[in-house]
């Protein structure tokens, strides 16, 4: 595999990784993958003290532990060629911009049904709280369209 495909892959995993992360701290839901998981979790097994955020940070140090290994042994592994600067910095800006889009239709499209519910006048960034960001589009967009005629 190429090594700039290997640094995309590596950047790529390592954000979304980063994403669950945070959202998980933040208590941001319409971000997190893991609440559908959750939800089968405790339908199988009603007394399991695991929560979505607990899930979160597992999915977070299963990505970003893997990748920081690689990052920190990089050379170790691939002594031949490099990455330059330009085009690393050009990688970076794109893989973490396609884990940003990737996790928004993501978690979108797994958070469908457990946030269904829940309408919420809350803007910017609290508003995943309590609904996907599709949901949160859509509902802008639409509020928008009945307010123009």
């Amino acid at each position: 595999m190429d090594l700039s495909v290997q640094y995309f892959l590596l950047v790529f995993i390592g954000v979304l990784g980063a994403i669950q992360a945070c959202a998980a701290r933040a208590g941001l839901r319409g971000l997190i993958f893991t609440l559908w998981f959750d939800a089968w979790l405790h339908s199988k097994w009603p007394n399991l003290k695991l929560n979505y955020t607990h899930l979160s940070y597992i999915l977070a140090l299963v990505t970003i532990l893997p990748v920081a290994i690689v990052f920190f042994t990089w050379n170790e592994h691939s002594e031949v060629g490099i990455i330059e600067g330009s085009q690393q910095s050009g990688l970076f800006m794109l893989a973490t911009l396609v884990g940003g889009v990737f996790t928004l239709l993501l978690s979108s499209l797994t958070n469908h049904w457990q946030l269904q519910g829940f309408n919420t006048q809350s803007k910017g960034l609290e508003a995943l709280k309590e609904n996907t960001w599709v949901q949160i589009i859509w509902r802008r967009w639409v509020r928008k369209e009945s307010h123009e005629r």
